[in-house]
């Protein structure tokens, strides 16, 4: 439960502070991702999570401390889409990373009042 209310703190503040992370957000994305996408920090209302898995962490992981830093979209429809790890402290929680993401849902960000595909870039940290 903790957990759970951790990632979504985590999330809300990465996605309504993202002025900093629209510049690495677009690095980390193809020049076709970012012309058919917005940053953050050009939409009306910023996308709003609405589902959020917690990371299946195996035994021999927990207590381990690690970050990891996602890139992804996040369409029209507010699902995720083409989730890729950018960076990581241990590869040993990339996958579960990947795999906790691409559950996730939103709440679509919108500029000019219509919903829009979002370049998103966060951090999950594990305890």
């Amino acid at each position: 439960m903790f957990h759970t209310k951790f990632l979504k703190v985590i999330v809300c503040g990465i996605l309504l502070f993202s002025g900093a992370s629209a510049l690495v957000a677009d690095s980390v994305f193809s020049d076709e991702e970012v012309a058919e996408s917005s940053a953050m920090n050009e939409l009306d209302s910023p996308p709003k999570p609405t589902k959020q898995s917690q990371p299946n962490i195996p035994p021999e992981l927990k207590g381990v401390k690690a970050s990891v830093q996602i890139g992804f979209l996040i369409d029209e429809k507010g699902n995720v889409v083409k989730p890729r790890i950018v960076q990581s402290s241990n590869a040993s929680f990339n996958e579960i990373s990947l795999k906790c993401i691409r559950d996730w849902e939103f709440e679509p960000g919108t500029k000019g009042g219509q919903p829009v595909k979002v370049r998103v870039v966060i951090p999950l940290r594990f305890k």
